[in-house]
């Protein structure tokens, strides 16, 4: 009696806090339990290799124009890691989420219904830890070259407005994928990942035959380049 009378009297900001906090557990649950393969390690070791090829090239870098030198790097690392982690990110996130959890294929999923969440909470969920993963596996190489960076001689205001620039792309960049993958997954259950490559592919070749049209792809290069320039403006 006492339990229903508190769950009546609960105010609707708190039931709206539990929810966060319960979607939030679920985001955690399958970004911590996503299955190991070989597109993960791939991922985390090309996401390895890129920090590391780029960050010898600013351990080179000299002259007057190192600042410059520095941002082309980073530039070009975050380019690097976009198209590759990124890609493998989104081709697997779309066959995942284009399936219904089943207790042999999706034992997380299976358990987050029965601990009752519902099959949204579940999508958003797994749609979520996508995007947070993309983010950290691109966000977090290059923050640690903008690091580099500021190490090697970089003005740190330089610093200041590049490694925030890094984040909210990297962060835009995994949520932009995910519903990409999630959208392919809606829109074809038994071939997500060549609808999601018609999604990415057919806008990008025709934005090679008609300049201006746009795509995704244009549309995150874009994105970088704004973000880019507060940084460019202080090489």
């Amino acid at each position: 009696m006492s339990h229903s009378r508190t769950a009546a009297q609960r105010s609707p900001w708190a039931e709206f806090q539990r929810g966060v906090l319960r979607e939030r557990a679920l985001v955690a649950l399958f970004d911590a339990g996503h299955p190991p393969g070989f597109a993960r390690w791939v991922m985390r070791w090309y996401a390895f290799v890129v920090f590391v090829s780029y960050a010898v090239a600013i351990l080179l870098a000299r002259g007057a124009d190192r600042t410059a030198e520095i941002q082309s790097v980073v530039h070009a690392a975050l380019v690097a890691l976009s198209w590759v982690v990124g890609a493998l990110a989104a081709l697997a996130a779309a066959r995942a989420l284009s399936r219904p959890p089943s207790p042999s294929s999706d034992a997380l999923g299976t358990l987050a219904l029965a601990r009752g969440y519902s099959s949204r909470s579940l999508l958003r969920a797994r749609t979520l830890s996508v995007a947070l993963r993309v983010a950290r596996l691109v966000g977090l190489p290059g923050v640690l070259l903008v690091g580099l960076g500021l190490a090697r001689g970089a003005a740190p205001i330089w610093a200041l407005a590049v490694a925030p620039a890094v984040i909210v792309y990297a962060s835009v960049l995994g949520l932009a994928l995910a519903l990409l993958a999630l959208f392919s997954a809606q829109l074809s259950p038994s071939r997500p990942r060549a609808m999601l490559a018609c999604l990415v592919l057919a806008p990008l070749l025709l934005a090679q035959a008609f300049p201006g049209f746009p795509s995704p792809v244009g549309g995150l290069s874009w994105l970088l380049a704004q973000l880019l320039n507060p940084g460019v403006a202080l090489t």
